[in-house]
């Protein structure tokens, strides 16, 4: 059986830590969304600056625009990440590592998360400008909605997939966001046939002894590969292009082959991703931030008995609110049946009755199996059915025991008569019972009597 413990590529940190930008392998992301080499085929119109689809884009380009034009996208979003350019590559930053499964989905990182089932923290290296960064639910959410006709009918799932589509003219063989899932999900395989099995793909985003220059070539590389460029299905498909343009990653003394990964010494290791003074006072007021907000919504926890309602901008509702509004929607249906009802040809303010009042316990007058004759039967006299829906011309019948309403129903027939004239708030107890029902019930129970004596149902006790 596979192991389902997590990933220790995965960032785990405590509530309210802030993600530094070691965390963030900050220059890694900063050489990547900065490269300016215009070699990927954006499938979609760009809302960037208007270009048509199928232009030649920049990386940060490409991957920006998959996110502006996924469904699941707002348009707050949408707007934001146009007018303003920083925002939109920070946020595609969080997106990339949301996508290659570096970011857990239970963090968050905007203060006003009010959910229990998630972590906070501030990431004030891409925090610098206003818009809020979301969490990484509705990251991965926006990622997996994009929607590219070359995936129909069947998204491609695998790298052999998008080898295969490249092979045949399908370029690109699927969206950017899907093809670093796939890449991701595949890293032993990447690292086999890429990395001589020293490192896989998900160590590009971890600290490690490698310059962060080096290790985005390097996934820039594998993600040319398997996006644009045509290659044999060999045991090391990076020896060389079948046909279409050289890898522009490529190592420079040996086209097509993979850029080399340049070692750092410990001193130079720690020159990188090196947290600003301006950063640094920025998580702090984000956590005090964070902080005013939980005191402030301490005192409503109170007045709620202590139950901290789970709702926040996704609305994310716990058990107990289910429980508050399904209260509160008994309390108004209870609320509209004390109000001006006919009965008996009058109308007036009459009160609720006790669903119980005048209870009376016969033994059932059928006894053809002991199971009948073990169950009670539950008459209630002068019960009332108050409706919030009530008409004027409806009776409702005082004695229960007399009421008759013409000759017995067949099943169907007494069905639609239930669904067509009960009230959908009311309880099942409460309905007021006829000859009808009491006919139903009895078939009901005459049915479930012959079952029961049948195998493979225990014997009663």
């Amino acid at each position: 059986m596979s192991s389902r413990r997590q990933s220790p590529k995965i960032l785990k940190k405590s509530d309210n830590a802030p993600l530094t930008r070691a965390d963030l392998q900050y220059d890694l992301l900063t050489s990547l969304f900065s490269d300016t080499n215009e070699v990927f085929t954006d499938p979609f119109p760009s809302q960037i600056d208007a270009r048509p689809a199928r232009s030649r884009v920049t990386f940060r380009n490409l991957y920006v625009n998959a996110i502006m034009n996924s469904p699941k996208a707002s348009k707050l979003l949408k707007d934001k990440m146009s007018d303003t350019p920083v925002f939109a590559t920070h946020f595609a930053m969080l997106s990339l590592l949301t996508n290659v499964g570096r970011i857990n989905t239970t963090m968050s990182f905007f203060p006003e998360m009010k959910t229990t089932i998630r972590t906070y923290h501030p990431v004030p290296a891409l925090q610098k400008t206003s818009g809020s960064l979301q969490d990484a639910p509705r990251l991965k959410s926006i990622l997996k909605a994009v929607v590219y006709d070359r995936d129909n009918p069947k998204i491609a799932t695998t790298l052999r997939d998008c080898r295969s589509r490249i092979e045949t003219g399908i370029s690109p063989p699927t969206h950017i966001a899907n093809l670093i899932f796939i890449l991701a999900n595949e890293t032993v395989s990447v690292s086999k046939l890429h990395f001589s099995g020293e490192i896989d793909f998900l160590d590009l985003f971890t600290s490690i002894t490698l310059s962060s220059d080096s290790r985005a070539r390097a996934f820039l590389w594998l993600v040319y590969n398997y996006y644009e460029a045509a290659f044999p299905l060999s045991e090391h498909p990076e020896s060389g292009p079948a046909g279409g343009d050289i890898n522009p990653f490529s190592n420079p003394s040996r086209p097509g082959e993979r850029p080399l990964l340049h070692q750092l010494t410990d001193a130079e290791v720690a020159l990188e991703n090196v947290d600003p003074d301006d950063e640094k006072e920025i998580s702090e007021k984000l956590i005090a931030q964070r902080m005013q907000l939980l005191a402030s919504q301490s005192p409503k926890d109170h007045a709620k008995g202590g139950k901290s309602i789970i709702k926040d901008d996704e609305s994310v509702i716990s058990i107990e609110s289910a429980i508050k509004t399904k209260g509160k929607r008994r309390s108004a249906a209870a609320t509209g049946k004390n109000k001006n009802v006919t009965i008996n040809g009058s109308e007036g303010d009459q009160p609720s009755p006790s669903r119980f009042a005048d209870v009376q316990y016969r033994p059932s007058s059928y006894q053809s199996t002991p199971l009948q004759t073990r169950q009670p039967r539950l008459i209630a006299a002068p019960i009332h059915r108050f409706s919030p829906y009530a008409r004027s011309h409806e009776r409702h019948w005082v004695n229960v025991a007399r009421t008759r309403t013409g000759p017995p129903r067949t099943l169907l027939e007494h069905a639609w008569h239930v669904v067509a004239r009960s009230d959908p708030l009311a309880d099942s107890e409460d309905e007021m019972e006829d000859e009808h029902c009491r006919n139903d019930y009895v078939q009901r129970l005459n049915i479930v009597c012959r079952l029961r004596g049948k195998s493979p149902t225990p014997e009663p006790e």
